[in-house]
């Protein structure tokens, strides 16, 4: 099985060498996911209801119905169909395009395929490392100039392995290729970069996450989707939120009883995103550069991330941006309009720091010295 980390490790040993970085500087970055991004998601397909997101050469679909995201296209419309599916994975050896999927098809449990499927009257269940060696034959299609075109595009997933990060964070290594060509292709760009595979799908210009429990999208795990899954924040798991601190460590069943109770990390791996990019307002503009670090903690109990620094608190965060924000980490950027008064002074609040505020779940802590050039 070939090895690959996720991507984040790799921005690390970039940095590893620099003398001026202080101890606090290395914690974050030791925690392998400090480094914030602009990129939401990160080249590749996202199987987007009846749209796909292809990065790379080989496509010769252009025109109106075609809309350039980032480095790559996005096929808005409707036309994508799943031709056919070919296993040949060591749990499972199913090929050809009599291949057909059962009831509700393919599902995504956490970060783990699962589906039934029929071959020659056979039922055959396929899930987890079963998916190793599958390939996804996808069609599109799009009206260009009242012109119908067609591009076929294979799907294949090489290897699938369990993160250092999260048991339950599954990283696939991906290639595609356009049918009558023989190059494989990095899904992300880079054969040493996984995705993570996500229920729903986010817009791509404001950051919202779009709830489609028919949607999968494979997030690239040197952008924040996957990153943000990789620090603990996994959409589809839930943790213990509290109240209050308790005064006795374990807290006693009869205090957890009434100031906890379990919620989802949705809104955390939402949070999380926004938090990553500088995407203070909620509406999908950036505030950041690569390559800076950024402390980030959380009031969960247990935390899934803990303050690792002294760094000043930057922000707090929620699923809409940030709640409160005492500074930018990146003040060449235009102030957010959100927190900009009708004067133009910059909008405070007392205590900005101090997660008193309900909807908060999420800080950032910066330092200048978190960034060099």
């Amino acid at each position: 099985m070939r090895g690959f980390t996720a991507a984040v490790s790799l921005l690390v040993t970039l940095g590893a060498g620099c003398d001026s970085r202080t101890e606090a500087f290395e914690a974050v970055t030791a925690r392998m996911g400090g480094f914030n991004g602009v990129v939401l998601q990160g080249p590749g397909l996202v199987l987007q209801g009846p749209g796909l997101v292809l990065q790379g050469p080989g496509l010769v679909l252009q025109g109106p119905g075609l809309v350039l995201q980032g480095p790559g296209l996005v096929l808005q419309g409707p036309g994508l169909v799943l031709q056919g599916v070919e296993f040949n994975g060591p749990g499972l050896v199913l090929q050809g395009p009599g291949l057909v999927l059962q009831g509700p098809g393919l599902v995504l449990q956490g970060s783990s395929f699962a589906g039934t499927f029929l071959r020659d009257g056979v039922e055959y269940t396929a899930e987890g490392l079963d998916f190793i060696g599958a390939e996804f034959e996808l069609r599109l299609t799009a009206i260009v100039d009242g012109v119908q075109m067609v591009e076929t595009v294979i799907l294949r997933i090489n290897d699938i392995q369990a993160s250092a990060e999260q048991a339950d964070v599954f990283l696939y290594d991906l290639t595609y290729r356009t049918q009558g060509s023989e190059q494989w292709l990095p899904y992300c760009g880079d054969s040493q970069v996984a995705a993570v595979p996500l229920q729903h799908y986010w817009d791509p210009e404001t950051g919202d996450r779009i709830d489609d429990p028919n949607v999968v999208t494979f997030g690239c795990s040197n952008a924040v989707l996957a990153k943000c899954a990789l620090w603990g924040y996994r959409p589809w798991a839930t943790a213990m939120s509290c109240d209050k601190d308790p005064k006795k460590d374990p807290p006693k069943d009869k205090w957890i009883n009434k100031h906890c109770s379990e919620i989802s990390l949705q809104d955390h791996h939402q949070a999380c995103t926004r938090m990553a990019r500088a995407d203070y307002c909620g509406d999908g503009t950036s505030a950041t550069v690569n390559g800076t670090s950024i402390d980030i903690w959380d009031k969960l109990s247990p935390p899934k991330q803990t303050r690792f620094t002294d760094w000043p608190v930057e922000a707090e965060w929620d699923a809409d941006g940030a709640v409160c924000l005492n500074f930018m980490r990146h003040p060449e950027f235009a102030y957010p309009g959100c927190f900009t008064k009708k004067n133009g002074d910059a909008k405070t609040k007392e205590k900005c720091g101090s997660l008193k505020n309900h909807k908060s779940l999420l800080l950032s802590g910066f330092s200048e010295e978190g960034y060099e050039e």
